[in-house]
């Protein structure tokens, strides 16, 4: 056991009244959160060594590709929502109530 271990061992020991007691299950999980930490970050790490990270002209194109294409749609709902806001005001001005 490494120095660390054996300090863990010893409060949880001194915590459960010495060596013929069973630790709580709650203090179990207490006792372990620090070595899953530790490998979830290793997880973490291996896996970040498996992504395929795009270049910079790959970033730049789609880019371009994205701001054209908000530009177009912005376009787009703004003649349709002029067309359908127009149409609107026809039809209540034709069918409204007159006082």
């Amino acid at each position: 056991m490494s120095g660390q271990e054996l300090k863990v061992a010893d409060a949880a020991k001194a915590m459960t009244g010495g060596e013929g007691r069973e630790r709580p299950a709650w203090l179990e999980r207490v006792l372990a959160r620090p070595q899953q930490f530790k490998k979830f970050t290793h997880d973490v790490r291996v896996e970040m060594g498996h992504v395929t990270w795009p270049s910079v002209p790959e970033v730049r194109s789609t880019t371009f590709i994205v701001i054209v294409t908000i530009f177009f749609f912005g376009a787009f709902f703004f003649v349709v929502d002029g067309a359908f806001g127009r149409l609107i005001q026809i039809i209540l001005n034709k069918f409204g109530h007159s006082s």
